[in-house]
């Protein structure tokens, strides 16, 4: 089993390289690097489940599946974004952000906003 730094630092090299495709208009590259970074995800989110105290993993889906992904590099905290459960009758979009770092530290952030 690779490390979580090795896992966020082969995610990160996929990503760079998928924005060049993108950029390139390779769609093919790109569905391949999608392919191996979705392989990478569903390594972390394993990670996420084995370390996550119960109040948040009550709320995890089974998979991570079609949530967002995201991962910053300055501060190597990994992120999926999924919708609060609380909210879902709700008109408003209201995220949350299952978070998890190099020491294997999962937390949640409600309310969670993208930075532009």
């Amino acid at each position: 089993m690779s490390s979580l730094r090795q896992l966020f630092k082969e995610w990160n090299e996929l990503n760079n390289k998928a924005g060049a495709s993108m950029g390139q208009f390779d769609f093919t590259a790109i569905k391949e690097i999608r392919k191996e970074q979705s392989k990478l995800e569903n390594s972390i989110y394993s990670e996420v489940k084995k370390s996550a105290p119960d109040e948040i993993l009550k709320i995890l889906p089974e998979e991570c599946g079609e949530m967002e992904i995201g991962y910053n590099f300055s501060k190597n905290v990994f992120f999926f974004l999924m919708l609060d459960p609380e909210f879902f009758e709700s008109e408003e979009t209201i995220l949350l952000a299952i978070t998890i770092d190099l020491k294997n530290k999962v937390d949640l952030i409600k309310d969670f906003e993208i930075e532009d």
